[in-house]
């Protein structure tokens, strides 16, 4: 982010949220798919609540930073980014939760492959920061790709799922 200039290196820490928040969506995302169909409304309400939930906590969060801790200003400003992970991480709970007693069947509360493989890609991420800007992007974006990438490969899909991913001839 440093390409464009010093003073958008500071969003990186509200990136960094925010792809944490995509990690912790994971579950609601798969339970939401069955929610909709026997549970519509609660699921509905778990969402307005969960919204609500975030503009709550990205303006606590931000007077926290601000008044009680006195951060600097790029950490106030990645707040609302953190409210976002945090009520996604609560809704995901909620959701699977919920799921798991209308089916009475268990639901995974995480996708453990999926939250291994993005700290994995997080430190190739970190290290491909010691090099210049240009270098990051080059060489960083790829392999940060790549990490993920494989550990999803070899420990989040099982036999069938490669199976889905092999090419076949006519």
């Amino acid at each position: 982010m440093g390409l464009v200039g010093p003073h958008f290196v500071a969003g990186t820490i509200a990136l960094a949220f925010l792809l944490l928040a995509e990690v912790v969506a994971a579950t609601a995302a798969v339970s939401e798919a069955a929610l909709i169909y026997v549970a519509r409304h609660l699921n509905l309400w778990i969402s307005m609540g969960m919204i609500l939930v975030q503009i709550l906590l990205s303006f606590a969060l931000v007077l926290l930073l601000r008044d009680e801790l006195g951060l600097p200003v790029i950490w106030q400003s990645a707040a609302p980014a953190i409210a976002l992970a945090l009520a996604l991480g609560i809704a995901s709970i909620a959701k699977a939760k919920l799921l798991a007693r209308l089916l009475d069947a268990p639901v995974s509360g995480w996708r453990w492959p999926l939250v291994w493989a993005s700290l994995v890609a997080g430190a190739v991420g970190y290290l491909f920061t010691r090099l210049p800007e240009w270098a990051e992007l080059a060489f960083g974006i790829p392999a940060i790709l790549l990490a993920f990438g494989l550990i999803i490969w070899r420990f989040g899909f099982t036999s069938e799922d490669r199976m889905l991913f092999r090419f076949r001839e006519a």
